[in-house]
């Protein structure tokens, strides 16, 4: 709510150890995730009490105490929090918790502790909620019920059956079906008597996806300091339709329910892209500011988008760093990137530029008749003395000694840590008299602290043998 990364709490912890959670609930046959989000969440004091309490009296419901943690999130339209539960009892016994409960009497609840907090609403407080309903682009509450009425009778039926106000309640609908109608989703034929489209329930949603879309996009702008027009965004809502090379501004759950997730990404085409994930994991690790490509498998089904990261240091930082650069790579390339004259790709070529002045400087590259001529081997000759700088800071701090990895080199040891430098990420392996530098791979991250081993393919990548 002030901004700050959401943090988990727990029942008596505003700040609770998640990887502990994690190691007790690693035997559980199942456990329970809610999502919890009051209307008025940004009227209430304290959404953390408010959860602790409600789950205080899930315990009692229920007739156990509960593992649990929950995190708050502040950050989309409707503040909401969730929750994970243990599927274990006090006693050590498998949780069981009916879906009726689930959907009915843990929501009477929480709806009960509102109640208390902020009083029963009032007829005022649902009209207004309902008003903010009839220009909404989305499907809503009132569109339920008037696809509900025209189930009933075929049309909805809002013609006044008595001169006068009428019904503050058929009113709302009225204003809501015009609305419809300007959307062509609706025909009157008589007066207060419309046709609803069959399609009006799926088109409401795409709107409301479509507007979800534009925020997000809107809001990694923000968060990154930059501005586009909306004719650049590119609004995919599933895989992407090409590679797509650029700055990552902003990664997050697009489903929290479902775990499926979304990146924004500031193409060098000149266009911001938001593109669906299966899972935040498909997303990467890297921070905004990184040059990330996505790209499509079209021969595996379903469709399989991967995210590569390019590199984790931002554009600008790149022009004058002492490593082999992403733009180091595409100034090497007979064909390299065409990136456009707008958005990022304008930023991208300066940055070319500036890297093209550095490496002359440095006597890395001349030029002729306007072509750049890189010394041989650049790559390798940037990267090997970033490799060497490392090396020596890693023995200073540990008094052991650091090899880097070459060509068919068997590796083997105990993976300690990634090294993200200006070259690329590098695994440190402890083989028990010093440390080796080796490329890092993703398969290899779930095996920190464990002993693993492989080949080294080429100067840039390695075999893992992982057993």
């Amino acid at each position: 709510r002030d901004g700050d990364k959401a943090a988990l709490f727990g029942p008596g912890e505003d700040k609770t150890n998640g990887q502990a959670f994690a190691e007790r609930s690693a035997d559980d046959r199942h456990h329970f995730r809610f999502i919890v989000s009051p209307e008025d969440a940004v009227q209430m004091e304290d959404l953390t009490r408010f959860t602790r309490d409600l789950m205080a009296q899930a315990e009692v419901d229920l007739g156990t105490r509960l593992d649990w943690v929950g995190v708050t999130h502040w950050n989309t339209e409707h503040p909401h929090v969730h929750i994970i539960v243990r599927g274990v009892t006090d006693t050590g016994e498998d949780l069981v918790i009916s879906r009726d409960y689930i959907k009915e009497g843990l929501r009477a609840r929480a709806q009960g502790l509102i109640t208390d907090e902020l009083g029963p609403r009032t007829d005022v407080d649902i009209k207004q909620s309902l008003q903010r309903q009839i220009e909404a682009e989305r499907f809503t509450q009132l569109d339920r019920q008037l696809l509900a009425d025209a189930k009933r009778l075929g049309f909805v039926d809002l013609a006044p059956s008595a001169p006068g106000p009428g019904d503050v309640f058929q009113v709302l609908k009225a204003g809501r079906m015009r609305k419809l109608e300007s959307l062509g989703l609706t025909d009157q034929f008589a007066p207060g008597q419309w046709i609803l489209s069959e399609r009006t329930e799926p088109i409401l949603r795409e709107l409301g996806e479509r507007n979800d879309i534009i925020k997000r996009i809107h809001r990694g702008l923000a968060e990154n300091a930059l501005q586009r027009s909306t004719d650049a965004f590119s609004l995919q809502t599933s895989e992407a339709q090409n590679p797509i090379t650029g700055r990552l501004l902003a990664r997050g759950l697009d489903d929290e329910l479902k775990d499926t997730a979304f990146i924004v990404v500031d193409g060098v085409d000149g266009r911001i892209h938001h593109v669906a994930l299966p899972t935040l994991e498909q997303s990467g690790d890297s921070a905004p500011g990184s040059i990330v490509t996505v790209t499509t498998d079209r021969l595996v089904t379903p469709n399989r988008t991967t995210v590569r990261i390019e590199s984790d240091v931002e554009l600008r930082a790149q022009t004058t760093a002492d490593g082999a650069t992403w733009l180091d790579r595409q100034l090497v390339k007979s064909q390299g990137l065409s990136p456009s004259a707008s958005g990022f790709g304008a930023e991208v070529r300066d940055a070319l530029r500036q890297r093209a002045e550095y490496l002359q400087a440095k006597g890395l590259a001349t030029q002729e008749h306007g072509a750049l001529h890189p010394v041989r081997n650049l790559i390798h000759t940037l990267r090997q003395r970033e490799l060497e700088r490392a090396a020596a800071t890693l023995q200073t701090g540990n008094m052991r000694a650091v090899t880097i990895a070459i060509e068919g080199q068997p590796i083997a040891g105990v993976y300690r840590q990634r090294l993200d430098l200006v070259s690329g990420r590098f695994a440190v392996l402890d083989d028990g008299l010093g440390f080796q530098l080796v490329p890092w791979s993703p398969k290899i991250d779930p095996h920190i602290g464990e002993p693993v081993s492989g080949l080294m393919r080429s100067s840039t990548a390695a075999t893992w043998d992982l057993g």
